[in-house]
């Protein structure tokens, strides 16, 4: 039996109501940068899976090695250039090789004593890498911007209030009274695939709900 302290429960939090996965990288910034602190960061997610807390996996994925913001439209601004955005986008995605990825889901322990948001985090294999950069978009923000993540709700809850036909964003930042006050989008592998035509659709939707939005991709060369 281990004492569950405050990273431990913030850990738990995020794969259980917010993002799906998160690959054993993504942690580091929660940790100090030094050889013992990654050591104790690993012991720790290995307790933590022990006790049944946390799940870890391994699986090949076309993970970048680190994720950015790409662009991001407030109402008022004119629509982004989405043919140099597309463009740009399949440049980035090319450069990414499939590796290895050690990462972790929320344990049925957890699920059990704490609630989930989430039901099923590996309900898809195409969707893994998607969901693994959008861990890293989190972790980034829990880093970055601690207030806003805390108001980081995931796609699930996101779907529940859009109707039929319309866009699911991967997440929506709430202000105090639970209101969207921005959209965060993870544009991954199919985004590159598709000429910017869901750049497009994602735009469109953000501009008829008047909401600010932020597109996420891979990194260019590794750079935030």
């Amino acid at each position: 039996m281990i004492t569950v302290g405050d990273r431990d429960r913030r850990a738990l939090h995020a794969v259980l109501h917010q993002t799906p996965c998160i690959a054993e990288p993504s942690f580091a910034p929660w940790w100090p940068d030094t050889d013992a602190g990654r050591e104790n960061m690993t012991r720790r997610l290995g307790q933590l899976c022990g006790e049944g807390l946390l799940a870890r996996h391994a699986a090949v994925a076309a993970l970048p090695a680190a994720v950015a913001l790409f662009y991001h439209w407030t109402p008022g601004m004119p629509a982004p250039e989405f043919g140099p955005l597309a463009w740009e986008l399949a440049r980035r995605w090319a450069a990414v090789e499939p590796r290895r990825v050690v990462f972790y889901i929320a344990g049925e322990r957890a699920a059990r004593h704490y609630g989930r948001t989430i039901r099923s985090p590996l309900k898809s294999a195409a969707a893994l890498a998607h969901n693994l950069a959008l861990g890293m978009v989190f972790m980034d923000y829990s880093v970055r911007r601690p207030v806003l993540v805390g108001g980081w709700v995931c796609e699930e809850v996101v779907a529940d209030s859009r109707g039929h036909g319309e866009k699911v964003v991967d997440a929506v930042i709430v202000d105090s009274t639970g209101t969207p006050a921005l959209c965060v989008e993870l544009a991954g592998a199919s985004y590159a695939a598709s000429n910017g035509e869901r750049l497009k659709e994602i735009h469109r939707d953000c501009e008829a709900r008047s909401l600010p939005y932020e597109m996420w991709t891979a990194s260019d060369g590794g750079r935030r």
